[in-house]
């Protein structure tokens, strides 16, 4: 396993996959270190869809004409939640503190809600970026796919109070992208 400083100097966005399919045991640990991701309250107003399916992976090509999704053989879906009730706020949080998140969360517009679970997820998207490269696996986050054909997709289609975050490709790359150059002036201490 590479260190966290090896494996986020070393990830770059791939969209080309070898034909080796990683191991149940691999994507349980990139998807169990992504769920690991810290979230407001610890509400944990996320959820994470892993995707080897065929025909849900030509669903999310199809959302977005986006060929890894095809090519790879898992992709991950960070997913946003902002219903005012989790089924599972009181296992998570107990009883009273779920009680008092939940009073929060009704006193917040839907719109609030969704930014709220879209920065749980997206945090959730970091990690996992992470840890699979860290697993040796190459990924591919995405933007540019229509949400509403992403969540009928992985079955959430209709669902106002689900959230599209991010969807990563994911495999054992057969490719070595040259790194990309980052700005130095992206840095700004203290206010612009």
């Amino acid at each position: 396993m590479l260190t966290v400083d090896e494996a986020i100097r070393s990830r770059r966005a791939t969209r080309k996959y070898t034909d080796q399919v990683p191991s149940d045991e691999v994507v349980d640990r990139v998807a169990e270190l992504a769920l690991e991701a810290p979230s407001a309250f610890n509400a944990q107003m996320r959820d994470l869809v892993v995707v080897r399916d065929h025909d849900v992976k030509q669903a999310l090509f199809d959302a977005s004409g986006q060929r890894q999704f095809l090519d790879a053989p898992v992709v991950f879906v960070a997913v946003g939640r902002s219903e005012v009730e989790q089924d599972d706020d009181e296992e998570i949080l107990g009883a009273e503190r779920a009680k008092n998140l939940r009073a929060g969360r009704a006193k917040r517009s839907e719109a609030v809600r969704r930014e709220h679970g879209l920065r749980d997820a997206m945090l959730v998207a970091g990690f996992l970026l992470v840890a699979a490269q860290a697993e040796g696996l190459a990924t591919s986050p995405t933007t540019g796919w229509d949400e509403e054909k992403v969540k009928e997709a992985i079955g959430l289609g209709g669902r106002a109070d689900r959230s599209i975050a991010l969807v990563v490709a994911a495999g054992y790359p057969d490719e070595t992208p040259a790194h990309p150059g980052r700005a130095a002036s992206r840095r700004v201490n203290d206010r612009y």
